[in-house]
């Protein structure tokens, strides 16, 4: 049996702790150079989004139960060297929520969630020639029972791991891409990556080509050249077929669709879904 006298590993922050700091924590300096009129330049007082892409992560944070992001802001974090271990997510707070979650549980304070370009820096690689390393100076550091805090680092954190958010369609997509260019640690994708997964029929093809895994029967329609596609792919389940123009090639498509559509590949199948691509 515990004694109630002795100290928990987790200490508990009191509700005044818990308020969220407001953007000044975020962004320090924000409100510093006002317009003549008295209103902030930038957008809304918040430039790089990190107000925003903060109150998305307490409101998924709510949503699953959990205590809000405690401020330690103001007292930075010291000690960590190059041998500690740093998984830096950039960008969304909430499409790797679960992965910041279970890292906390697993590995305390490694995984540090980054929410604004202006929270870490790029340097020259020490190691790797023309390579650059990724230094935190600002995160959301994720602890076990899903508590999370909003730290400063100094010196700045060097990260040994980085993913994030690197579709196009992302606002946050641009400068995540940016930031995870030629680092000399792992990452989890890149924006590249992200255009050529975001194809469905790129993707069945890779698949099917060079990991020979089995996809759903595919037609494809592709106008003129497509350079990331070979001329004739050749595997099995994707049926390319290129068109010209076509306005004038209707029986074309037709007796291709019906050729499809009965064929052997589709007799296990009894709906069909349609799609663009690039």
């Amino acid at each position: 049996q515990l004694s109630m006298a002795q100290p928990s590993a987790e200490r508990v922050p009191s509700p005044e702790e818990q308020e969220w700091a407001g953007p000044e924590a975020l962004c320090p300096g924000w409100m510093e150079e006002e317009a003549p009129d008295g209103e902030v330049p930038g957008d809304s007082g918040d430039p790089d989004g990190a107000t925003h892409a903060y109150e998305q992560l307490q409101s998924a944070l709510c949503q699953e139960g959990l205590p809000p992001t405690l401020d330690c802001s103001a007292e930075p974090r010291t000690g960590f060297g190059p041998l500690d271990m740093t998984v830096c997510i950039l960008g969304s707070p909430t499409a790797f929520l679960p992965v910041l979650l279970e890292g906390g549980t697993r590995c305390p304070d490694a995984m540090v969630l980054c929410l604004s370009p202006t929270w870490v820096s790029r340097v020259p690689s020490e190691t790797s020639t023309g390579a650059w390393s990724l230094l935190l100076s600002r995160g959301v550091s994720f602890k076990v029972g899903g508590h999370s805090a909003l730290e400063t680092f100094v010196p700045p954190r060097r990260a040994n791991y980085v993913t994030g958010t690197f579709a196009l369609g992302d606002p946050e997509g641009g400068w995540v891409g940016e930031l995870a260019r030629d680092l000399d640690c792992p990452t989890g994708g890149s924006v590249p990556l992200a255009h050529r997964l975001e194809d469905p029929l790129v993707t069945r093809w890779v698949l099917a080509a060079r990991a020979k895994l089995p996809v759903p029967p595919t037609l494809a329609f592709v106008l003129g050249a497509r350079g990331d596609l070979p001329a004739e792919p050749g595997v099995p389940g994707v049926r390319l077929v290129r068109l010209e123009d076509p306005q004038g090639q209707g029986s074309l498509v037709q007796e291709e669709v019906g050729a499809f559509l009965g064929g052997t590949a589709m007799e296990p199948y009894s709906q069909v879904g349609t799609g663009g691509t690039h």
